[in-house]
């Protein structure tokens, strides 16, 4: 997983993205994934994207793809808290991980770009009998960005998946 996450998250643009995307109001899209049907709370404007196995957001402005990046699929990296740990040896300092009644979130800096304003988000979600997962990834809109600050609203946007009514 973390191979494929790094491939998973589009490397943004730095710059000249326009609005500050967690000042933005969120709306309720609904997704399906290998049969598993939610919603979930994302910033307005943000571009969705389906897939074989998964469903994407960003933000796409004047041509240029912007993060957040969002990346939601069936199935986890790892079924607990501690082994997603012990499985991102090169994490030298966590923002977050904590344990949920139906699942965990973790939110650290990227340990392939420290330094860089690359934060990652990934949770896990229980809907019905399957884990779905989220993939986050949040970096620099502009050069003065400070992105560890944008980190809680994404974990936000990845806690809201619920399992669609009906």
């Amino acid at each position: 997983m973390r191979i494929t996450l790094a491939a998973v998250c589009v490397v943004a643009a730095c710059g000249g993205g326009g609005e500050d995307w967690t000042k933005k109001p969120t709306e309720t899209v609904s997704g399906k994934v290998d049969g598993v049907a939610f919603t979930i709370e994302v910033p307005k404007g943000m571009r969705q994207k389906a897939e074989a196995d998964e469903l994407r957001f960003d933000f796409l402005v004047d041509d240029r793809v912007f993060t957040p990046d969002i990346v939601i699929r069936e199935g986890a990296f790892a079924k607990t808290l501690d082994d997603y740990v012990k499985g991102e040896p090169k994490v030298a300092s966590w923002i977050r991980k904590e344990s949920l009644a139906d699942g965990y979130v973790v939110s650290y800096e990227n340990p392939n770009y420290k330094g860089k304003e690359d934060y990652l988000v990934y949770a896990t979600k229980t809907v019905g009998d399957k884990v779905l997962t989220c993939s986050g990834r949040v970096t620099r809109w502009s050069k003065d960005d400070k992105v560890k600050d944008k980190v809680p609203a994404l974990e936000k946007v990845c806690l809201s998946i619920k399992p669609a009514a009906g």
